[in-house]
């Protein structure tokens, strides 16, 4: 905890805050077209963000990320994703974690495209308390838990 009169240094980091419109990033095809929004490899950073749109049959083999958890968040559509054993059915306002290490995929049954936010942050081996963040100090105690998801109780 600071005290009064402490000072605190900035870290140093090369990247500046930034903005961006609705269809503005970097966009990369890599099968499909992928619009970077948070880049990985950008120093300092320690997630990426990403959009994209995919629909029926053009979904990726399963496979497994070895150095990063993946986050989807369902904008528009339905969708199913297979991590290990387990599948989860997700529409729009859908959220997954899928965490590093498992072999997963998804598939989509409709017609209709999916859209999706993508985030990936690197596993941390040993880490249970975060990395010192907002969201850690508010999971922490300086928030109060109001609701969680059903299956925790």
């Amino acid at each position: 905890m600071l005290e009064q009169g402490d000072r605190v240094d900035k870290p140093k980091r090369q990247i500046q805050p930034y903005a961006l419109k609705a269809s503005e990033g970097w966009t990369y095809r890599f099968g499909i077209d992928f619009t970077l929004k948070a880049s990985e490899i950008q120093l300092g950073n320690g997630a990426a963000f990403m959009e994209y749109v995919t629909k029926k049959g053009e979904e990726p083999p399963n496979h497994t990320h070895q150095t990063e958890d993946e986050i989807f968040y369902v904008l528009d559509g339905s969708i199913t994703f297979q991590c290990g054993e387990t599948t989860f059915d997700l529409e729009k306002g859908g959220f997954i974690f899928l965490p590093a290490g498992i072999d997963h995929g998804y598939t989509i049954s409709s017609d209709d495209p999916v859209r999706l936010i993508v985030v990936t942050a690197p596993f941390r081996e040993g880490s249970s308390r975060g990395w010192g963040g907002f969201v850690s100090d508010m999971e922490l105690g300086q928030g109060k838990l109001i609701a969680k998801p059903p299956f925790t109780e």
